[in-house]
């Protein structure tokens, strides 16, 4: 069987798309992938094994499409078209028996090429809310997958598998056991992840700023692994040295498995990656929803796990001098999960319950079911 996975843009279509691929390979399929020229796509391409290995997966990119609103209707619909036709020339070379969108811009112009083509189509939406790209897509798709069955009422009739979000095969693989030894942390005190994505966030290092004063009575009972992002590394370390706590302080980390095993809590955003990682590993949360994503679906997507009691949430304030605020309710909330160990681990279990470690394997299955 042959297969068309339409995943670029950003790494949280990419890497679930990338897991889905090694998913197919390992069960004996071909597989090409669609990929924009930004890069975030090509960074993880190159660490990618099945596009540096000994027989790479063949990659091909195709011209970026975004609705900017019907003022640019005729751009919009130059560059649509110039996609589409990117994607039929790939069909017409690798002919495929099915062609799965992740997402995003590169994937409703490749669902529409290969809906002309007479050709088997899914898409995959990890969120609680489908982005602008999903729903539309999702008017030609065969069938839907879901990371989240919250998202179903958005498709209407059409047919849905609630299949999770799938994760790089290196989170799949479990604990660390020498993970403290690795990242040079003390065994016996309680960790602290704080990670605002691949970008690192701003807004969540302002908060850790104005909460770690508060955290003073813990500073000899906890420690953290901050992933800081580029531009505030610097300032992030000097803060946490400032207020005498011991931390691990980097802007990027490519080997998240470390990060997860040694965390007894988690502090970040809430994109369907990131909390399909969570999820997988266990952890308790508090989450900081990005204010300004599409849909506000971070918001819906840490609204299911506060409901689920897997997290507590804090909604960010979107005014920078008011980030101070947020600092002092994540300090009241750290402290209180601190204090309260069987509270962490009925967040734990709950999260557990959440977890999907073989959505890649169930949305193989799909596109087989498919294709045949």
């Amino acid at each position: 069987m042959k297969v068309i996975i339409a995943c670029g843009g950003t790494g949280g279509h990419l890497f679930p798309g990338l897991a889905v691929a090694e998913a197919l390979i390992s069960r004996q399929h071909q597989v090409r992938l669609l990929v924009s020229d930004k890069a975030v796509d090509s960074t993880a391409l190159t660490a990618s094994t099945i596009c540096s290995g000994p027989s790479p997966v063949d990659v091909r990119a195709v011209s970026a499409v975004g609705w900017d609103g019907s003022r640019r209707l005729i751009h919009f619909c130059h560059h649509l078209t110039r996609a589409i036709k990117d994607c039929a020339d790939v069909y017409g070379e690798f002919e495929p028996d099915a062609v799965l969108g992740m997402g995003g811009f590169t994937s409703a112009p490749a669902v529409l090429a290969a809906r002309w083509r007479g050709t088997r189509t899914l898409i995959h939406e990890s969120n609680a809310v489908p982005g602008k790209a999903n729903r539309w897509a999702g008017r030609w798709a065969d069938h839907v997958a879901l990371g989240m069955a919250e998202c179903a009422r958005f498709f209407g009739r059409k047919p849905v598998t609630v299949t999770g979000t799938p994760i790089r095969s290196a989170l799949r693989r479990g604990k660390v056991a020498d993970v403290h030894e690795q990242l040079g942390l003390e065994r016996g005190r309680l960790t602290i992840l704080v990670a605002g994505g691949s970008q690192g966030a701003h807004a969540i290092n302002e908060a850790m700023g104005c909460a770690l004063p508060r955290l003073g009575s813990w500073r000899d009972r906890t420690q953290f692994v901050h992933l800081t992002g580029t531009r505030d590394e610097s300032v992030v370390r000097e803060t946490y040295k400032k207020n005498g706590q011991l931390a691990k302080v980097m802007s990027f980390c490519n080997q998240m498995e470390l990060a997860y095993s040694a965390a007894d809590l988690v502090i970040g955003r809430s994109g369907a990656a990131t909390l399909s990682e969570i999820a997988t590993f266990g952890l308790p949360s508090i989450l900081l929803p990005f204010p300004h994503a599409a849909g506000d679906h971070q918001l819906h997507n840490a609204r299911a796990f506060e409901q689920a009691g897997a997290a507590q949430l804090i909604e960010q304030e979107q005014v920078p001098q008011l980030y101070g605020t947020t600092g002092e309710r994540l300090a009241e909330a750290i402290v209180g999960l601190l204090k309260d160990d069987r509270q962490r681990a009925r967040m734990a279990a709950a999260t557990l319950t959440l977890a999907m470690p073989d959505a890649e394997q169930r949305i193989a299955m799909l596109i087989e079911h498919y294709a045949n």
